[in-house]
């Protein structure tokens, strides 16, 4: 699948909060290969497996060799506790992988141990993390769906912004 429809789109990646109604993560994935033609897909939970471990088995099956892979994620919700170890587990089985991840919102950014996994997420030397602004979603919107930005987006994002960089210690930054 290469879009999401824009009801869809519209409901799980607005960065509202509280975020009623949104129980489930989307990922729009953008893998390029040596900096060549881009690869779109869109995950989802599945049951009890996470959009990201789904991302992350498919991802294994497609890496190969030494190329060069840049991944982008665009999230409706940061990575969770039992997800971020993986992620990093993954980046670091593969030294031929970067990966930058941009969010809508964060996954009970009150929980420690969510916290700490956006904490080492955000260390990573070839992990970048980042709060979507209207610019992310406008990148994101070009490629996955059809859609107009909602009104508070800009002010919600950087609300969001601030949270994670309270939460890292950092501001953001990218991977690639």
């Amino acid at each position: 699948m290469n879009g999401i429809p824009d009801d869809v789109f519209n409901f799980q990646f607005e960065n509202v909060q509280p975020a009623y109604g949104r129980n489930e993560t989307w990922l729009c994935q953008i893998r390029s290969v040596n900096g060549g033609e881009a690869t779109l897909q869109v995950f989802r939970n599945e049951g009890s497996e996470h959009a990201e471990e789904i991302c992350l088995r498919e991802n294994e099956a497609a890496i190969q060799g030494a190329d060069r892979y840049e991944i982008t994620w665009y999230m409706s919700w940061s990575s969770c506790e039992r997800c971020a170890p993986q992620i990093i587990t993954f980046v670091e089985q593969h030294p031929n992988v970067k990966l930058n991840i941009f969010v809508s919102r964060l996954y009970y950014q009150d929980s420690e141990p969510h916290r700490e996994g956006l904490r080492a997420l955000s260390q990573h030397e070839r992990i970048g993390l980042k709060v979507m602004t209207l610019a992310d979603f406008q990148d994101c919107f070009d490629r996955f769906v059809e859609f107009k930005p909602w009104g508070k987006l800009e002010e919600d994002s950087y609300l969001h912004a601030e949270k994670l960089k309270a939460i890292t210690g950092a501001g953001p930054r990218l991977a690639f």
